[in-house]
């Protein structure tokens, strides 16, 4: 196959994963009072709406160029993107000592007399000592669980172990007495398992959609069911990542977590064998996101979307600094946004609408130099928008509406109009002039 061939396939990939988000992502819609109580919520007669709550599907509205140009514009811009013993004793012979006559006058012997304490005639024997079993690690199995309870206790709080409902004990006690891999203590892939565990815990893995764990995982029918009812795969990820390890099997399974539904890796190079892509949406996650999630510190895809996740953005978030999309939408996240999000410097796609975010849109995020793609309607944001939107030299499309945010749209993001800055939707209380600034505005 030609390179123009390969460049050819690829692009035509791009353009069937991505043409979805460039629609979807246009911007929220609400149609509510201004002020800290919603009465908006995502009402199903607005266009805007109907476009972010079906993110899959594509549309081209004869009216609305600036969409099919922000599809152009993705695909072309993914495209770009793609061009480690005793010695035996001798036997000793004992002589036989000559007999000596017994003298014909001696005295009969004496009567012997009786033992106050006789030995018992049966005496049990005392069992033989043995050696605590050595398993396939080479140490006994108390030691392996002492030293990988050692080397986990750097990635969560000891504490948790002890909590026998935690998600971080149940992950533990499934690698030491459950997960037929039986990894050793300093196994390379030790860390990632443990954390890939602790995460399927925490969103309350057995009551997703697919890929629950086996309902007994020492049982090869059971696992064997719990993979072939899982059919998720790193759908958008896949044409960007062809090269991944992945697969379709059920999480917590013997496999590779590699091979884990919405799981892929990397293939060679550094990185090789660690995570790369975790991507689910609409599987009924829910629970929390973990803070160990930090430990997949290579990965470059993280989407998990249309779920009912709840809790805060763990500030550890930032330490994913391979980070290209982050995709939390149609969630339940709340609190404030973290401020080490503003130091994921490599991020492209930055989605975090329709959840119950509170707080302000920081001046930081003039630090996210490579953001294309920015939507957080629907939340809770307050304060006025910062003119450091307006520093971020390649962003196509903000989404600021359903929010309550206040003031005029800074100049600095104004002059982004029209080029590179596509779309800007935001509420039509905010002052800014349209079309020459924003795109569109919500009503509220």
């Amino acid at each position: 196959m030609t390179a123009s061939t390969t460049a050819g396939a690829i692009l035509i990939a791009l353009s069937i994963s991505f043409a979805v988000v460039a629609s979807a992502k246009h911007h929220g819609v609400v149609n509510r009072p201004k002020g800290h109580i919603r009465k908006r919520k995502r009402s199903g007669d607005n266009e805007a709406t109907r476009m972010a709550a079906d993110k899959r599907r594509v549309h081209h509205d004869p009216a609305g160029e600036d969409h099919m140009v922000i599809q152009n514009e993705e695909i072309e811009f993914w495209t770009r993107l793609l061009q480690g013993s005793m010695p035996v004793p001798v036997p000793t012979t004992i002589r036989p000592q000559p007999s000596t006559p017994r003298p014909t006058n001696s005295l009969p012997p004496p009567t012997p007399r009786p033992n106050s304490n006789p030995e018992p005639t049966n005496r049990p024997s005392r069992p033989p000592m043995t050696e605590p079993p050595i398993n396939s690690c080479g140490l006994t199995s108390a030691e392996r669980e002492s030293q990988i309870i050692d080397e986990l206790s750097a990635v969560s709080f000891p504490a948790l172990f002890e909590e026998i409902d935690s998600p971080q004990s149940q992950a533990l006690e499934w690698i030491l007495n459950k997960d037929s891999a039986f990894l050793c203590p300093g196994a390379s892939g030790l860390v990632q398992r443990y954390t890939l565990g602790v995460f399927y815990y925490s969103t309350e893995g057995d009551s997703w959609n697919e890929c629950n764990a086996p309902g007994d995982f020492s049982s090869e029918t059971s696992i064997s069911d719990a993979n072939s009812a899982c059919t998720l795969t790193t759908t958008n990820a896949t044409q960007i990542f062809p090269n991944d390890i992945r697969g379709s099997n059920a999480w917590l399974s013997p496999s590779d977590e590699c091979t884990w539904g919405g799981v892929s890796c990397y293939s060679s190079g550094e990185s090789a064998g660690r995570v790369n892509v975790v991507e689910f949406e609409e599987n009924l996650l829910r629970g929390t996101l973990p803070s160990e999630v930090e430990q997949l510190s290579d990965m470059r895809f993280f989407a998990l979307e249309r779920g009912g996740m709840g809790g805060t953005i763990p500030a550890s978030i930032g330490n994913l600094r391979s980070l290209l999309l982050l995709d939390f939408d149609f969630n339940r996240l709340s609190g404030t946004l973290p401020s080490s999000l503003w130091s994921l410097t490599s991020l492209r796609q930055l989605d975090l609408n329709d959840n119950n975010l509170l707080g302000t849109l920081s001046s930081e995020i003039g630090n996210l130099g490579q953001l294309r793609f920015f939507q957080i309607d629907n939340n809770y944001l307050t304060g006025g928008i910062p003119e450091q939107l307006g520093g971020i030299p390649k962003i196509s499309l903000i989404g600021l509406s359903g929010n309550d945010f206040e003031g005029i749209m800074p100049e600095e993001v104004c002059d982004l109009r029209p080029s590179p800055l596509q779309t800007l939707v935001v509420d039509c209380d905010i002052e800014c002039s349209i079309p020459q600034c924003c795109t569109s505005c919500v009503p509220v």
